[in-house]
């Protein structure tokens, strides 16, 4: 790490975390660069080459770390094109942002000013993790959350028990009174047989763990339909090793209409969103299997990228079992402009595309979905609901829940293929997370004659910056110091911060800096300063005064110079 300098948060170069490294420029370094920029700003806002330096704007500074090393070699023929990107998309990237439903939040948050921080981990990923290379620490201090995905801390754990199981959460959607088809769990083929009478046609069978719609079958009209579906799902259940309550198969009785994920937010419904099952158009040339490949040329399908917004058509057993249903192969030519349905089952996973339907969803169905996420102590949920006319009550008739997920891909529902994205709805999510959150954050460069925490708390000054039952935490030299308790010494200054930021017991957060050359070799140290106190003899340099002006200090910085004494 000798050769790469981090200027994290607010510093004297730019409003936007700096990663600097001693890189020469070549073709296949700046290609690779260029690629990673396609993907989303949230990776690269905009980089150069000065000298034989790099200089890399993003707020994803953790990333960074582990990725400039292979920059590096890259640029010295170390390692080939190829290799460097297997490992930094396919590795790095993926594992510590897994995806379009990580990447707007976490874009969103830096646009917002706040911080954002790796909550397990300090620099390098960890194996066999279950996700926690993917968790984040939005705001710092007081009412901080963590996230994973659009998943967070506000979640109850009972909630995340109920909804991974759709036995859990039927009985919970039955215990609630609402409307849910007939259901029960089944065994074995046997059974089927047993209570293969008992229930209307057509039927669905399904896992009960979440299978991201693999091994769901619907349209069931037959018991020998009903027997090769109960196969096939468990066969689904198998793909890895699971608990026993991931491999239940249950049936249900199949309700007609379309199919919406309907997103709540804080038990309010903030998008409701048409699920279309895949389909190709023809145009009275290409082959079903063509126009399946033409399609899958979307780059919003280029499961490569990690901030695409689709999946790709897979050919397979299920798929051609559907084609042939309709009297078509993968060999037939489409007439031009005729649709034709690839998929029964209106799943992203499996190549659907969204239609966004906010404004349509009737007050029975939102009022039904929101009681769900309040009763379950969902922070967040994602409720599948099957209907005729969502704006209309529920009804035997008219559809029912389907099943509920806390951790909802929700940019299904933020970027919908069919409408205008909604993007605002991650703002509104950020706020409603960290309500709250109001953690001051304090810089001090120089030195002050006076203990910094009792000086704010003196009463004379702004009124009292700290409150005396505030819990102040502090980076200085190396230690962390909680309410001036000398908690750890000897620690690297970005992880000592980075301690700090993910500490939600702190009202306030104060990092010093012994002096100018000390901002200049890592940063302020946050992407939103409450307060900066200067000791004035910093004032004279000229680059400094001109980072204060452009932050808009200069009110804040005068009135910390007195109080510095200086």
């Amino acid at each position: 790490m000798d050769n790469i300098q981090v200027l994290q948060g607010l510093n004297l170069e730019s409003k936007t975390s700096v990663i600097m490294a001693k890189i020469q420029q070549t073709d296949a370094v700046v290609k690779l660069l260029d690629l990673i920029k396609s993907y989303h700003p949230l990776f690269i806002e905009k980089y150069s080459f000065n000298n034989g330096e790099l200089s890399i704007e993003s707020n994803l500074t953790p990333l960074w770390r582990e990725i400039t090393p292979i920059l590096i070699s890259l640029s010295k023929d170390e390692v080939t094109y190829e290799k460097a990107k297997e490992y930094i998309v396919d590795e790095v990237i993926k594992e510590r942002v897994a995806s379009m439903s990580t990447i707007p939040l976490l874009y969103t948050a830096y646009k917002m000013g706040l911080e954002t921080t790796p909550t397990i981990l300090e620099e390098k990923r960890l194996e066999d993790s279950k996700g926690h290379n993917r968790i984040y620490t939005i705001g710092v201090g007081k009412h901080s959350e963590m996230i994973y995905s659009i998943s967070s801390s506000k979640d109850s754990k009972i909630a995340k028990d109920i909804q991974r199981d759709k036995w859990q959460t039927n009985l919970m959607i039955q215990r609630m009174g609402l409307p849910i088809p007939k259901w029960q769990l089944i065994n074995s083929v046997s059974e089927i047989e047993e209570v293969w009478a008992k229930y209307q046609k057509p039927v669905v069978i399904k896992p009960t763990g979440l299978t991201g719609g693999h091994g769901v079958v619907v349209g069931i009209k037959t018991i020998e339909e009903a027997k090769d579906a109960f196969k096939f799902a468990k066969k689904a259940t198998e793909d890895r090793q699971r608990e026993d309550w991931q491999t239940k198969i249950m049936i249900q009785e199949q309700v007609s209409g379309e199919d919406y994920r309907l997103l709540v937010i804080n038990g309010k419904l903030e998008v409701a969103t048409k699920r279309i099952p895949a389909f190709v158009v023809g145009d009275g040339k290409h082959t079903l299997k063509e126009l399946i490949e033409i399609t899958n040329t979307d780059p919003r399908r280029d499961t490569s990228s990690p901030a695409h917004t689709l999946k790709p058509i897979a050919i397979d057993e299920s798929l051609r079992k559907y084609v042939k249903e309709q009297g078509l192969t993968l060999e037939t030519v489409i007439a031009a402009n005729k649709k034709v349905a690839v998929r029964k089952v209106a799943s992203m996973s499996q190549g659907g595309i969204t239609e966004d339907f906010t404004e349509k969803v009737g007050p029975e169905i939102k009022a039904i979905v929101e009681s769900i996420a309040s009763s379950i102590h969902a922070f967040t949920l994602g409720v599948d609901v099957m209907c005729k006319d969502i704006s209309k009550p529920l009804t035997k008739d008219n559809g029912a829940i389907l099943e509920v997920n806390t951790m909802p891909e929700a940019y299904l529902n933020i970027y919908p293929v069919i409408g205008e994205p909604k993007e605002y709805v991650l703002e509104r999510y950020i706020k409603s997370l960290i309500a709250g959150n109001n953690t001051k954050q304090i810089v001090v460069v120089g030195h002050s004659d006076e203990d910094i925490p009792t000086l704010l708390r003196k009463k004379s000054i702004f009124g009292s910056y700290i409150n005396e039952k505030d819990v102040v935490g502090e980076y200085k030299d190396g230690e962390i110091i909680i309410n001036g308790l000398e908690i750890n010494k000897g620690l690297e200054k970005w992880k000592a911060i980075e301690g700090l930021k993910v500490n939600a017991s702190l009202d306030a957060m104060i990092i010093h800096h012994r002096n100018i050359e000390d901002v200049k070799e890592t940063g302020f140290g946050f992407n939103k300063i409450n307060l900066l106190m200067v000791e004035s003899k910093y004032l004279e340099d000229r680059e400094f005064r001109k980072t204060i002006r452009r932050y808009k200090f200069n009110k804040k910085l005068c009135l910390a110079t007195r109080i510095t004494g200086q």
